[in-house]
């Protein structure tokens, strides 16, 4: 509310008839000029009655006129504003021998009862012993709607800021920060008050010297638009000194002179983007691999049904030959030798025809932990297996599987012995299963203590043929062949293993059979 004096020239009747005549017609003057005004214009006495109102006013209140004329002000006046109106003129009045003009905002009443915002300006007249208050009126709605769109849309924009997945940070020209919203909260660590109030300086979201390097790149023309800098990747830090790759957007604020007054960066966390890039070539990888092994699945089965025919006449007519010798001829023992070395061939076929998967299954309901003890007993009474201790971690209540316990079989005596081969028939073995529900599958796992596998060679220790193994001691189908066998059951196969730590083989295999997708791997440390 604003209140000062104001000074009215004052009156004399004593004066000539001219000046009587001139004072009359000013004061037929006064209500045209009145009606040109912008403003409504209501004059009332010291009872609140009004004697004297423009068009203005009129239209302002909903009234006509001769409505306006004789009532009570009051009355325009919301009843929760009249006091302070009345409060008001009092004080005024106390005042009567001064002018006074007083300016403050009300709610009007118009004609449709409904509320109007207006600001109003109180002037008092005394003249000859009278009390005259002059009410100029000014509609304040349309402003009002303004202001209140303003603070909406403000309201809006700052919500925007602050519920932004990206962070938002600004800086001063001195790179104190002022603004740091709830996405740069969850980037970087820190929370607002302690960065805003507690003074970290915007270099300490940075690695070093990467804030100047940014604010040269924003002041040149070589990067875009002066001012403007667009995505570009840089390395954040958070509260924890953790080094966080992000993309960055950033501006500089300029003042009404063109003056930098402060800069703004919106920062996009690219761990997840990144994480799911290496997931993609990772599948993509596996996925060349699954090929891969499809395509040698259905040659390897093609050539051993080749050489099938030619090794079984070999081994009949070798077999017919030996029969005929008698025990101690001289070429017995090399007729033995090429039955031996035909059998191996035979062998080798098998695990080829294996690995193409052409043998047929026979898939029924099984217990893993049943088929693992099959497996165990098995291979316990082996020579390899003598000073090789086998601890056993079945889970009881574990889930039927749908499966060929005799392929199953096939891929637990495989990594099992691998697994003595590795330990050089010294060391422990754990067998270990486990439900998945979440997954609807059971794991198994295979660890051993071995001498453990080079990094460099597991991405190849299911290709077909590859062997580490001496000459004549491998073929390098085994794990293929395993491969092959779990794919062919939807499961996967995961392998961790660290040099001289030995290695873990887990398998996940699915509690209701589903048909084989690639039977991809996943290969790496959990």
């Amino acid at each position: 509310m604003n209140k000062k004096r104001i000074s009215f020239p004052a009156m004399d009747h004593s004066e000539s008839t001219t000046e009587d005549s001139q004072l009359l017609e000013v004061q037929k003057i006064f209500p045209k000029i009145f009606e040109l005004s912008n403003n409504g214009i209501l004059v009332f006495d010291q009872t609140f009655r009004i004697e004297f109102t423009n068009i203005q006013a009129s239209e302002l209140s909903g009234f006509p006129k001769d409505e306006l004329i004789g009532r009570d002000f009051r009355d325009l006046i919301f009843p929760e504003d009249r006091e302070k109106l009345s409060n008001l003129i009092a004080e005024m009045h106390l005042q009567s021998d001064e002018n006074t003009t007083v300016s403050t905002a009300f709610k009007l009443i118009t004609k449709s009862k409904a509320p109007k915002d207006v600001d109003i300006y109180l002037v008092s007249a005394p003249l000859e012993g009278s009390f005259k208050i002059y009410a100029y009126m000014r509609d304040l709605s349309e402003r009002i709607s303004i202001e209140n769109k303003l603070r909406e849309a403000n309201r809006f924009l700052t919500n925007i800021i602050i519920s932004s997945v990206d962070g938002i940070i600004a800086a001063d020209i001195k790179g104190n920060i002022i603004l740091f919203n709830q996405g740069a909260e969850r980037m970087l660590g820190y929370l607002r008050d302690e960065v805003i109030n507690g003074g970290v300086h915007i270099t300490k979201i940075y690695t070093p010297g990467l804030a100047k390097e940014l604010m040269r790149r924003l002041r040149s023309p070589d990067y875009g638009p002066i001012g403007k800098l667009s995505s570009t990747e840089i390395s954040a830090v958070t509260k924890q000194g953790e080094i966080l790759p992000a993309s960055l957007s950033a501006a500089i604020i300029y003042d009404e002179a063109g003056r930098e007054i402060a800069s703004v960066g919106i920062f996009t966390d690219l761990r997840e983007r990144i994480r799911m890039q290496k997931e993609l070539e990772d599948t993509h990888l596996k996925l060349l691999h699954s090929e891969k092994m499809a395509s040698l699945g259905k040659l390897a089965a093609g050539v051993a049904h080749e050489i099938n025919n030619p090794l079984g006449g070999i081994l009949l007519y070798a077999n017919l030959l030996f029969e005929d010798m008698p025990p101690d001829h001289s070429q017995s023992a090399n007729v033995k030798k090429i039955i031996d070395q035909t059998l191996r061939c035979k062998d080798i076929v098998k695990e080829l025809l294996d690995f193409g998967r052409q043998a047929e299954h026979n898939m029924v309901m099984c217990d893993t932990n049943h088929i693992l003890e099959q497996s165990i007993s098995l291979l316990s009474k082996q020579s390899s297996f003598h000073n090789i201790q086998i601890i056993k971690e079945f889970d009881p209540l574990l889930m039927p599987i749908t499966a060929d316990p005799g392929q199953l079989n096939q891929v637990f005596i495989n990594l099992m012995t691998n697994a003595a081969d590795a330990m050089n028939g010294l060391g422990t073995l754990t067998v270990r299963t486990y439900s998945l529900p979440e997954e609807n599958k059971v794991g198994v796992e295979f660890s051993d203590t071995g001498c453990g596998i080079p990094p460099e060679i597991i991405p190849r220790i299911f290709d077909p043929f590859f062997t580490t193994k001496d000459m004549g001691k491998g073929t390098g189908l085994g794990l293929s062949t395993v491969y092959g066998i779990i794919g062919e059951h939807g499961g996967t196969i995961d392998v961790r293993s660290e040099p001289n730590e030995g290695t873990t083989f887990i398998l996940r295999l699915p509690v209701q059979a589903t048909e084989a997708e690639g039977g991809w791997m996943n290969i790496g440390k959990d």
